[in-house]
């Protein structure tokens, strides 16, 4: 978790840490393509959903708002059980229900559309579509902690970030190609994508993650049965409970650049919805082609100074958006906050493995999961009430959101030592 010495100059770092993706254990690999097959299938209908339901279908922004923030506190929720489920009874089976189950949802969906369903059941399919969708990340993110040692979760956790950033790339350009057949299309082609994310998570079988983690001696060998329900229920430390904590307070902050920046980009400085959308894609292209490179960078600074460099550019970004007046402007932020967000997501992740109980980890990474979503479902609030309130004045609205990276950055530099320090045990 600390920093490695130099040598060789930064190229150098680079390759290492290349060589060290390919070395990944095979089934690290077979997760990320899940999570990117995953994420295809739920891009390619969550940008289009809120279209549908507010242009086709009449419904108001409160009303598909609220839509939305039940169906994400409704994932939060369904994150923290499906941590606790992992560890009782198995990663793969949590996923594999997961994935399965939100698949048949999918087609329900897409079913509920083309026969025009009622705006109750259209909410009540979204709600429990997300609350599926929640089943599977904790897990998977255990499973990958599982196969890999402490000293490469970064670079673990980094290829699953490039995997989502795939999927998001891939897949609103499928759905918007989609939506001029049919918004009912969109869903049952999103139900066979998510079956072919089931298959890759198959490839990672329980008997072989109890092996790997017995062998490795993070726990004793009879704790490492991932199927027992004897592990014992340790106080979470208080290092963990900060991290949570930061977490949530990072979702809200970074929910902003896709909530608030969209509207204050369309509605606000007038920019044509294409370039909007271009703004999202320099996002996810950077992060694939730079995560490893970032990975890199987090290997010679070191995990704490992650966690602090990731929300110190988010609030510096921030800070500038209030003064951009066109997309040249904006794009160029946009790439500055991604460096950020690359710094900061491997290294909270790897942080919330580490600090984990190594015979619970899929607590661990439920509640990581849940504090996060938490703060995705009240971000939007956060970002609406600024628009709403100080949108008039583009500096101070985003100078007021930019707070919210900055305390976090602050929360990190106080307690990044014991929280590295704590995590290394």
């Amino acid at each position: 978790m600390t920093a490695a010495p130099a040598s060789g100059g930064p190229w150098a770092r680079v390759r290492t840490t290349f060589a060290e993706y390919r070395s990944l254990d095979r089934r690290v690999h077979w997760l990320a393509f899940a999570r990117a097959v995953n994420t295809v299938g739920f891009s390619i209908v969550l940008p289009f959903m809120a279209v549908y339901l507010h242009k086709t279908r009449g419904v108001s922004g409160v009303g598909y708002g609220a839509i939305y923030f039940v169906a994400g506190v409704a994932s939060a929720l369904s994150q923290g059980l499906a941590g606790e489920l992992a560890d009782r009874y198995g990663r793969r089976v949590v996923m594999l229900t997961g994935l399965g189950s939100r698949a048949v949802n999918l087609a329900a969906l897409g079913l509920a559309i083309e026969r025009h369903a009622s705006i109750a059941v259209l909410a009540a399919l979204v709600i429990s579509n997300a609350t599926l969708r929640g089943l599977f990340e904790p897990a998977a993110s255990a499973a990958v902690a599982d196969l890999t040692p402490p000293e490469r979760r970064v670079a673990a956790y980094g290829l699953q970030k490039i995997g989502v950033n795939v999927g998001w790339a891939l897949g609103p350009a499928i759905g918007g190609y989609l939506t001029s057949a049919s918004y009912g299309l969109l869903f049952y082609c999103a139900a066979p994508v998510t079956l072919l994310a089931a298959w890759a998570a198959a490839q990672v079988r329980d008997a072989d993650l109890q092996r790997l983690v017995a062998r490795r001696g993070e726990v004793p060998a009879q704790a490492a049965n991932l199927t027992s329900s004897a592990s014992p229920q340790g106080k979470l430390p208080v290092e963990f409970l900060v991290l949570l904590a930061l977490a949530f307070l990072m979702s809200v902050a970074t929910t902003q650049v896709f909530s608030t920046l969209s509207v204050y980009s369309e509605e606000l400085l007038h920019l044509p919805r294409s370039r909007v959308g271009l703004i999202y894609t320099i996002n996810g292209v950077i992060v694939v082609a730079l995560q490893i490179p970032a990975v890199a960078l987090i290997g010679r600074v070191g995990v704490g100074r992650a966690l602090v460099f990731g929300p110190v550019m988010y609030a510096l970004g921030y800070a500038a958006f209030g003064w951009a007046g066109g997309f040249p402007v904006l794009a160029a932020v946009m790439a500055f906050i991604t460096l950020g967000e690359m710094m900061l997501s491997p290294a909270q992740t790897s942080t919330a493995a580490d600090l984990g109980d190594p015979a619970r980890l899929g607590r661990a990474m439920g509640l990581f999961g849940l504090a996060q979503q938490l703060g995705v479902s009240v971000g939007p609030v956060v970002g609406g009430l600024a628009i709403d309130h100080l949108g008039h004045s583009h500096i101070t609205m985003w100078l007021t959101l930019a707070a919210l990276p900055a305390l976090v950055a602050l929360g990190y530099g106080v307690m990044a030592r014991r929280i590295v320090t704590r995590a290394q045990r």
